[in-house]
């Protein structure tokens, strides 16, 4: 038992200095195609994070999903999320996924009823790393609410600070 202090103390330094090492601050943004119902239109956002363990991550961001004709109603569709961002790079390839929350506005136009609210969302993707410090890639996010999903497939750009 004399020697457990130590180790205990060797074994959270060396977790301590893994995250540390690890916890890159990156920002990007992304552009693509969201669909809700029966439409489909274009769709950006962009988003921040940090490394808080070697495969996983925070993020937050926010999501302008676009203007959609459904029938006779018209919306307009935003979002801005955080969650957790699971992760494994593979050489130059890194893959991730996205699971948190996110609180939605969907205005109505036309006589359309507005909808708000907190619901949850998630997505998965792949970026490739042209050098040390950008990668480019390619997602897909889904954004839940009362009235349906909204699906949105993105081509996207990071920066890595750290």
């Amino acid at each position: 038992m004399k020697y457990g202090k130590y180790a205990l103390a060797i074994a959270l330094m060396g977790v301590s200095s893994m995250a540390a090492a690890d916890s890159w601050l990156y920002a990007g943004g992304s552009v693509g195609q969201s669909s809700f119902k029966s439409d489909k239109t274009s769709t950006f956002g962009f988003h921040v994070g940090t490394g808080i363990l070697p495969i996983i991550g925070v993020e937050a961001g926010y999501w302008k999903l676009g203007s959609f004709d459904v029938g006779p109603e018209k919306y307009d569709f935003q979002s801005v999320y955080a969650g957790i961002k699971p992760s494994i790079d593979l050489g130059p390839v890194h893959l991730y996924g996205r699971l948190g929350a996110h609180r939605y506005d969907l205005a109505g136009k036309a006589g359309a009823q507005d909808d708000d609210g907190y619901d949850l969302m998630y997505g998965v993707g792949v970026e490739y790393f042209v050098v040390d410090m950008i990668s480019v890639g390619a997602g897909y996010q889904n954004f839940e609410i009362s009235g349906g999903n909204v699906d949105s497939y993105t081509l996207n750009a990071t920066f890595h600070f750290l």
